[in-house]
Order: structure tokens, then C-alpha cells, then sequence
């Protein structure tokens, strides 16, 4: 009895500690908080002026907790960023539009929602309020967390409904059956988005990722077919370099300890760069990539914003992640040679493309002007 006492006294200090932790959330390796910038081949040099961009492209993700009363922060300023030229702004939303198993399914046809659903419905009109404020275009492509409603359908039939209610330019992308194949573009005229679903692309066999690929060619090759130069940005949920928590790097106690909680029951490693069939798909983009010039690719997934620029060997030459849409889901964050920017704040990417280039802006939610601005070097 002495002895069953004790260890249920242990265990109970031992949950009580634990519990402390998880509120406290210490933090034990380097976090990037403040913006970390290694400009190599950019050029810091002045923004172009309004008249100069031709195109606009808002790269924002992993916002499926955002609020609508208030409004989400980071949605405002996406909103007041695209109503600075929303004729030539498309705003993309890099997955994981509603947190945490994607749009709800009701039980019967005609039921009414419940309040948890349509608090998660809410997360995405958070999200469509910016096409209302901006009168800009927006783009959704699907995430890992959207996936595990086991449908796509319900996102899919409410942002179509909503673009058709309001008059506005709102699609969910790629616009076909939710397959690897599933990859279509939209041609900006000075610039290009190739939209990709990489959660099926990772759950996927060899001949549907082979022809996955090959429909990405097709894609790109077409586009080139049109311009030789113009910046073609491919967006999708699941990055291809991150040095953020699905690159293996960890700053905060609470999430290390969740992750390797979550892993005793199922294989959450999955979702993380290193995991073997992840990097059959990196492998697979890297060689479908390699002819092409030009290209950035952009993803969520990674609760930070970070630029890589790699060597002029590896395609593609710049790959972004924007999956800070929400203070409440920031992560940690550190950086490799190939980085040029890295920041766990609230945030987005904005690229502006003129003639005479590509120019990238990086904001947070605190500042009026963006934290980094600079020239892409392709």
C-alpha cells in the first residue's frame, strides 16, 4: 500500500510538471523571433513603383484558425495589400484552410450545422472576406488538414458558392478530381501559377506520381510555350525545404513533446521532409524541374515564413514557405546556407513582378512596411 501510495503521488507530480511545461512551453533551442536576413545574389535595391508591377501574388497558408469577429490580423493586411491593385493581385491560400479535420460533414442532408461546425466554417469566410474586401482574385489549394474530412467536396462547393453569391474571382485549385494528377495552372499574362495537391501526391504510388509528374511537365512546358521568362510560381501545401518543425528543427518544449506523443499512435512523421516517401516526392519534383528557369515554388505547411535560394543546379531556384497566417499556430524556425529569410511572427509573402524582374516583400501583422524586401536573382 506504502509503496502504491508513492507512486501515484510520483505520477501525479510527475503530470503536474509536465502540465507546467506544456503552459510554460519552454524553449530550448534558437528560434528565429526577429527577421533573420543573408542576402547573397538579391539585390536589396529600391521597391518597384505601382505603376512599374505588372502582377501581384499574395502567398499566405496554414490560416484554418483564423477569426472572423474580430477579423484575423494577418487577413486584414493581406486585404489592404491586394486593394492597392486588385486588377492585378491574386491572393493564394497554401492550405490547411480549417483547422483541424477540414470543412465538417453533416450527419444527414438536411440537418442543421452545429456550433462547432460553423465555428470551422468560419475559419474559411475569415478567409473569403479578403476577395470581399479586395475585390481581388483568391485561390485555395487543399492541406493535409483538410484531407482528413475525408472529402474535399464541402470546401469545394462552399468557396464555389460563395464566388457565384458575390460576384467575385474565389476558386478552389486544381479544379479536377482531387487525384495526384489533379495539377492545372492559371496564365497571369506576365506571370503564371501552377496549382498542385501534394497531399495526394504523398499519398500516391509510383505510376500516379510518375504521372503526376508528367502532367506538371505538360503544364510548365505550355506555359513556356507562351514566355520564355516570365516567373511561373508552383503552390502547393507540403514545402520542399524547411528548416521550420517538418524539417526536424524544434524550438519549444510543447510541440517536441505533442509530436513524440502523436507518434506512439500513428506515423505523424509522415507529414515531415525526412520521411521516405516525402522525399520520393522532393526527388521527383527536383528531376521533373530541373529543364525549367524561372520557377518558384511556394508552400504552407511550416508555421513561419522563410526564402531558400539554391544553387543554380537545383531546380527550383527559389522555394518559399508563407504558414504564418495565424500567431496562435507559429512554430519554430532556424535556417541553412540556403536561406535568405526566416521569421516565426504572423505573416505573408508578396511578390511583385515587373519587366525588369521579380521583387519580394516579406510582412508581419506589427509593422506598416514589409520587415525585408529585395530582388529574386534567377
Amino acid at each position: 500500500m506504502y509503496l502504491l501510495k508513492k507512486f501515484t503521488l510520483g505520477l501525479l507530480l510527475a503530470l503536474v510538471l509536465l502540465a507546467a511545461l506544456l503552459v510554460i512551453n519552454p524553449q530550448f533551442a534558437d528560434n528565429h523571433d526577429t527577421p533573420y536576413l543573408n542576402l547573397q545574389q538579391e539585390n536589396a535595391g529600391p521597391p518597384p513603383a505601382h505603376s512599374a508591377i505588372q502582377q501581384r501574388i499574395i502567398l499566405y497558408g496554414d490560416a484554418g484558425s483564423s477569426s472572423l469577429d474580430p477579423w484575423q490580423a494577418s487577413m486584414q493586411k493581406i486585404a489592404d495589400r491586394a486593394s492597392q491593385l486588385p486588377g492585378r493581385t491574386a491572393i493564394v491560400a497554401l492550405g490547411d484552410n480549417i483547422y483541424y479535420q477540414g470543412y465538417p460533414n453533416k450527419e444527414e442532408e438536411h440537418s442543421e450545422w452545429d456550433k462547432g461546425q460553423l465555428k470551422s466554417i468560419s475559419r474559411l469566410d475569415a478567409q473569403l472576406k479578403i476577395a470581399s474586401v479586395s475585390q481581388a482574385q483568391l485561390f485555395f489549394v487543399p492541406g493535409n488538414h483538410d484531407w482528413y474530412a475525408g472529402s474535399l467536396d464541402g470546401m469545394r462547393e462552399h468557396i464555389r458558392q460563395f464566388a457565384k453569391n458575390n460576384g467575385l474571382a474565389v476558386q478552389f485549385r486544381p479544379k479536377i478530381a482531387d487525384q495526384p494528377e489533379a495539377i492545372d495552372s492559371v496564365d497571369l499574362g506576365s506571370a503564371a501559377i501552377v496549382f498542385v495537391d501534394s497531399s495526394a501526391l504523398l499519398a500516391s504510388d509510383d505510376n500516379a506520381l510518375n504521372n503526376a509528374m508528367n502532367q506538371l511537365r505538360a503544364n510548365l512546358e505550355q506555359l513556356r510555350e507562351q514566355s520564355a521568362h516570365k516567373p511561373i510560381v508552383i503552390v502547393q501545401h507540403h514545402p520542399l525545404e524547411t528548416m521550420g518543425q517538418h524539417g526536424g528543427y524544434f524550438s519549444h518544449f510543447a510541440y517536441w513533446f505533442f509530436i513524440r506523443f502523436l507518434d506512439l499512435f500513428m506515423d505523424v512523421t509522415a507529414e515531415d521532409t525526412a520521411h521516405p516517401n516525402y522525399q520520393r516526392v522532393i526527388r521527383a519534383f527536383e528531376t521533373t524541374l530541373q529543364p525549367f528557369e524561372n520557377i518558384i515554388h511556394a508552400a504552407g505547411h511550416d508555421h513561419s515564413l522563410q526564402v531558400f535560394r539554391r544553387p543554380h543546379n537545383h531546380a527550383p531556384e527559389y522555394l518559399l514557405v508563407s504558414g504564418a497566417a495565424n500567431t496562435s499556430k507559429l512554430s519554430g524556425v532556424w535556417h541553412n546556407d540556403n536561406t535568405r529569410f526566416a521569421l516565426s511572427q504572423e505573416g505573408f509573402l508578396e511578390l511583385n513582378i515587373t519587366g525588369e524582374g521579380t521583387h519580394l516583400q516579406a510582412f508581419d501583422i506589427r509593422n506598416d512596411d514589409p520587415l525585408t524586401a529585395f530582388w529574386l536573382s534567377f
